[in-house]
């Protein structure tokens, strides 16, 4: 693209024909001052709309051809300016306002497309957020995209991706907000506001059109288009037709981020309003606005969150449900509606409760795992509130917020990070309270310090609880966990292929072959039932989910003592000699005994099952561990890559008769399956400790985060010395095993040495 049209823009700043960062600024400001003035003065109004066209034409020749639409749009601006007819200037202005996003986002792409970081950073800055509050911040994702594109750390593919998934979450949140401000404004008979309101639906639908076409088919993109054309009047049709459509669908880390907000919000919605609001002889009476206020802030931040999750939830009868409990709540707390009737405590607090047990039920329970980053994620936002009423001048407000934001922290996190780096806790204290480099917030608040003060005691409050989550967070590193899961299966895998080649050994000639057949379909059915032994797991562990780190140390607890019995039975032999020897004869009875042929065929196949479905079940069970430190997807790459290594192995086996060092070979994957018991004891010790089950006495030593990542490494005596005598266990049976197999052939070698 030619960027030369960056010179006139610059020399429109310099001639003073505008006091707005960017031409596109400019051409909204001067509309909305025309939309102001068309009442007054309508000359005045149709030269804003004027000033607003030269502005334009600063863009226009990059924004062709999407020009074409913005330019008609200001037509009808102008002449609408003229006739004094408001409704219709209203309409113009959002349909010119939306037609310039378009044609901005679409040369957006075509830069990032283009690999071009300088360019996407332009038009990046013409766009539109979500509606912000204390709450919610503006997304910056794209811009940390087109960054990272300008760094060379990211591919235009996948800086696209960002970027799409970032700005289009903006317009469809305006979108939503733009047909409940038509209802309201339809419902109140706002005339002006309504034909606004109306155009910018279309608008920003427009800009959602491909992607809503991409999942939902042109015909029903028609349909859409169609209803949106007919609103007011079809606004119930729209939104029907709308509900369930993401165009940016949230990733798994920002679904749990949300569901945890909803649930966190709600329940902080009765105890700000319990603080400022009592009873009186019988009588609900607002005693601390700004007590009220907060509890707004909390359910709007709980709206939020569920306005995001609320296409994504899998029983939308129950969605509908939660939306308008929700709405009720909240037009019943609205200023409007509580200058009228107050809502004693007790209630509010029954209602709330009813709305999360109605969340819990409609949210799956996968979604709603604990986690140390929900309250952070709450921190913060109280945090930025004590910065925004500083800004404001409301120390009464900054000081609220603050101590909503240590209770908080006091409440559980606060606890919990005392056992693991007691430094860090008397720092995070010292920065709330009266520290003094820099200097804590409840210092500032009652000095009404400077906002630079403030400001540099946030930044230094998000380093502090950015350690915080990291020293919590038990999150492990994907290629890590993806490592052990491959190993995991290749060892048992392994095993399923040598248990299979000894019993099949013996049946490869004559009338033998033929029994090979019910065993190969009893192995298949094995592979089978482990699939669907991995979903009944997955399952259960989903409805349990909200259990969190409980449910992972309990998993991994029982993972880590089957692990151990395992290894202990194969060194001696005991596991796998007699195992073995039972399939053996097993068999033999099968093929020699004479039953019936079918109960000759059905009995080789059921060993063929149970032979190769305990090994799945071993397997299935271990990697429920994994499962729940890092989510199901890097847990199945490494087991696709370690089922590709047994198949392999299984060719080379039974298609080739290739003759490979089998027992070296358990030896060996048993010796990496002991590396991965390391690394599970370190991290379920870590995970026990942090629910309390485990005491904690910190090394005087701290390790680097890769080492808890990697190989669950975490600075306490307890997970250390456990890590140890684990490993130390396993080796320490193979060699007492070793040690007895010696001693056992010494003895036999004695005994036939004094033979006669």
């Amino acid at each position: 693209m030619n960027r030369t049209w960056l010179l006139p823009l610059f020399l429109l700043g310099l001639a003073g024909a505008t006091d707005l960062a960017t031409p596109a600024e400019t051409v909204r400001a001067r509309l909305a001052e025309a939309g102001l003035e068309v009442g007054f003065d309508r000359a005045a109004a149709a030269g804003l709309v004027r000033e607003a066209r030269g502005a334009f034409a600063v863009l226009r020749p990059a924004l062709t051809p999407g020009a074409a639409p913005v330019e008609a749009a200001l037509t009808r601006a102008e002449r609408a300016a003229l006739a004094g007819n408001e409704p219709a200037l209203a309409q113009a202005r959002a349909q010119a306002w939306t037609a310039l996003l378009a044609g901005a986002h679409r040369q957006l792409e075509a830069s990032v497309q283009a690999g071009s970081a300088d360019e996407a950073r332009d038009w990046l800055a013409v766009r539109e957020f979500r509606v912000a509050s204390s709450l919610t911040r503006l997304g910056a994702d794209a811009t940390e995209a087109v960054e990272a594109l300008g760094r060379g750390q990211l591919s235009p593919a996948d800086a696209l991706k960002a970027v799409r998934a970032d700005v289009l979450d903006g317009y469809q949140s305006r979108l939503n907000d733009a047909l409940r401000e038509l209802g309201r404004s339809q419902a109140l008979g706002f005339r002006t506001l309504a034909a606004e309101q109306k155009s910018l639906a279309s608008g920003y639908f427009a800009l959602l059109a491909p992607a809503h076409t991409e999942q939902r088919g042109a015909a029903q993109t028609g349909r859409l288009q169609a209803a949106l054309n007919g609103l007011p009047a079809t606004l119930p049709q729209v939104q029907a037709l709308l509900e369930g459509f993401r165009a940016a669908p949230l990733s798994e880390r920002e679904r749990n981020a949300r569901s945890a907000q909803l649930l966190r919000f709600l329940s902080l919605v009765p105890v700000e309003y319990g603080r400022g609001v009592k009873v009186d002889a019988g009588r609900a009476l607002v005693t601390q606005e700004v007590e009220v206020n907060e509890a707004r802030t909390f359910l709007a931040g709980a709206v939020t969150a569920f306005a995001d999750l609320a296409p994504l939830l899998p029983d939308q009868a129950q969605s509908r449900d939660l939306g308008a409990g929700l709405t009720a709540l909240s037009a019943a707390l609205s200023a409007p509606q509580m200058a009228k009737v107050v809502l004693a405590p007790s209630d509010l607090e029954r209602q709330v409760g009813a709305l999360t047990t109605q969340a819990r039920a409609a949210v799956p329970a996968e979604w709603q795992k604990t986690n140390a980053g929900a309250d952070l994620d709450v921190v913060r936002t109280q945090l930025d509130a004590v910065v925004a009423a500083a800004q404001a001048g409301d120390w009464a407000a900054a000081e609220t917020a603050r101590l909503d934001a240590y209770s908080l922290l006091e409440s559980g996190t606060e606890a919990r990070i005392a056992v693991f780096n007691p430094d860090l806790k008397v720092e995070l204290e010292s920065l709330l309270w009266n520290g003094t480099k820099p200097r804590g917030l409840a210092a500032l608040i009652r000095d009404r310090a400077a906002e630079g003060d403030f400001r540099a005691t946030r930044a230094e409050l998000q380093r502090t609880l950015a350690q915080v989550a990291r020293i919590l967070g038990t999150e492990v590193a994907p290629a890590s966990i993806a490592t052990n899961a491959g190993i995991i299966v290749f060892r048992e895998g392994l095993e399923a292929v040598l248990i299979l080649a000894a019993l099949m050994g013996s049946l490869r000639k004559g009338h033998l072959v033929r029994l090979r057949r019910p065993m190969w379909l009893g192995a298949a059915g094995a592979g089978v039932a482990t699939v669907a032994t991995w979903l009944v797991m997955q399952r259960t562990l989903s409805l349990l989910g909200r259990y969190g780190e409980k449910l992972e140390a309990v998993v991994s607890l029982v993972a880590i003592a089957v692990l151990l019995l395992i290894m202990n039975w194969f060194f001696h032999q005991v596991y796998w000699t007699d195992r073995m020897a039972s399939f053996q004869k097993h068999k033999h009875e099968l093929t020699h005994g004479g039953p019936a042929l079918r109960a000759q065929w059905w009995g080789l196949a059921v060993l063929g099952f149970t032979s190769i479905y305990r090994e799945g079940f071993e397997t299935v069970l271990f990697l429920q561990s994994l499962v729940l430190q890092a989510g199901p997807g890097a847990v199945l790459s490494g087991t696709a890559l370690g089922l590709g290594a047994v198949l392999g192995v299984g060719a080379l086996v039974f298609r080739w008769q290739a003759r490979l060092p089998m027992k070296k070979l358990l030896v060996w994957t048993g010796m990496l399956i002991c590396a991965v018991l390391g690394v599970m004891v370190g991290n379920t010790v870590h995970t026990l400790q942090l629910v309390g089950w485990l005491p904690v006495h910190p090394l005087p030593i701290a390790f680097p985060g890769w080492a808890g990542l990697w190989l669950g490494l975490h600075a306490t005596w307890e997970g250390v010395l456990l890590q140890v005598l684990s490993v130390a266990a396993v080796i320490g049976s193979f060699f007492a095993a070793e040690t007895i197999k010696e001693r056992e052939l010494a003895r036999k070698r004695k005994g036939a040495a004094l033979s006669p």
